[in-house]
């Protein structure tokens, strides 16, 4: 990098860092944007098959109900 733009040696290696310290941050930060929403979509997942499951294990009752209303109008 330092032949192609020809810097001095003392200004070339703290660009060199700053480069990498830059690019490491910035691919973890997309790396964060895309694990987020996979993160978000799997617990849904996990939670939706923990909820069928408990339901199914359990004891239901199903019963009908009816409402009566008193009408009291006159």
């Amino acid at each position: 990098m330092r032949k192609i733009f020809n810097l001095p040696r003392f200004i070339a290696i703290p660009l060199a860092v700053i480069f990498l310290a830059v690019s490491s941050v910035l691919l973890s930060f997309l790396f964060a944007i895309l694990l987020i929403p996979m993160a978000i979509a799997g617990y849904r997942f996990w939670r939706t098959t923990n909820l069928s499951k408990a339901t199914n294990d359990a004891d239901v009752i199903e019963a009908e109900f009816t409402v009566l209303d008193k009408n009291t109008d006159k």
